[in-house]
């Protein structure tokens, strides 16, 4: 690898540089994901029957910019009758010459009883960038919010931009927490028994904020990892997790994600040794 610098003034064309070149000013200052201080975030929701769409935002994705000035409507593959599957909503970043483009894009996985979710593509010249995994069940004829898994905080998948930001909106979270309520809310008909009062108590929604002391992680298969106490969890609630405001940073940068839950017991597992202690807002609810 050559030793190169810049910028210069040009005489007679002796400085000469390209869009790369340009894009590279950026490396160390800003990472790659989605900017959480632009507009909607390009978040991924709920359209019509099986349409989604992508919120208004701003990404940097593999040191190119893209802009959504408008909400981005795409049309998904028509259901099976029988399995079930998933489709990544990717940003996909090609700079083969005959591409040169970053653009909203469909990665479908294989159909099965039990579907698997598509992997990123990350080559030299193509990479793709998860916005969020969309569930489609079989006999599926529309979309909801809570067939939505948002991808975006996840540094393994998309990210947030971070070194520039530090602030994260709940509101799309809040939509995927409602669709999820109603569904657990309309299952309840069938299981009350002698015990309904006990139950519907413990079923409630519980919204709480734990904390992961920089000296709990324990390496783990080339990771890190930490069980929280939080009581009432068990192995069946539905739960939605999210880093606090406060600590998006550092969360980011070290990839936490809630990897497994348990009786009264949540387990974090970390790509990189967090060096500070980092908050995460849990929402539960269920039996």
């Amino acid at each position: 690898m050559a030793w190169t610098s810049g910028f210069f003034n040009s005489i007679n064309g002796d400085r000469l540089y390209n869009a790369d070149q340009m894009s590279r000013i950026f490396e160390g200052l800003i990472t790659d994901g989605v900017y959480a201080s632009v507009a909607n975030k390009l978040a991924v929701q709920p359209n019509n029957g099986m349409t989604i769409k992508i919120a208004t935002g701003r990404g940097w994705f593999g040191r190119h910019w893209v802009n959504n000035d408008s909400e981005y409507v795409l049309t998904l593959a028509q259901s099976d009758v029988i399995l079930n599957r998933y489709v990544a909503v990717c940003i996909r970043v090609d700079d083969t010459d005959a591409v040169r483009d970053a653009v909203p894009y469909l990665k479908y996985g294989e159909f099965a009883t039990t579907p698997v979710k598509p992997t990123m593509e990350r080559t030299e010249l193509v990479k793709e960038y998860c916005l969020a995994y969309v569930y489609i069940k079989a006999g599926a004829t529309a979309i909801t919010a809570s067939d939505i898994e948002d991808t975006r905080g996840n540094e393994a998948l998309c990210g947030w931009v971070t070194g520039l930001i530090e602030q994260l909106s709940s509101a799309t979270l809040f939509d995927q927490f409602t669709a999820i309520f109603n569904n657990w809310f309309n299952g309840l008909v069938d299981m009350i028994n002698e015990n309904t009062e006990a139950m519907l108590v413990g079923a409630l929604p519980t919204n709480i904020t734990v904390s992961l002391p920089a000296s709990g992680w324990v390496a783990s298969n080339g990771a890190y990892k930490q069980s929280v106490t939080v009581a009432g969890m068990n192995a069946t609630k539905s739960i939605i997790v999210n880093a606090a405001n406060d600590t998006l940073t550092a969360y980011s940068a070290s990839g936490v994600k809630c990897t497994g839950q348990s009786a009264n017991t949540l387990e974090f597992t970390a790509s990189n040794l967090p060096s500070t202690a980092i908050k995460v807002d849990v929402l539960y609810m269920g039996v």
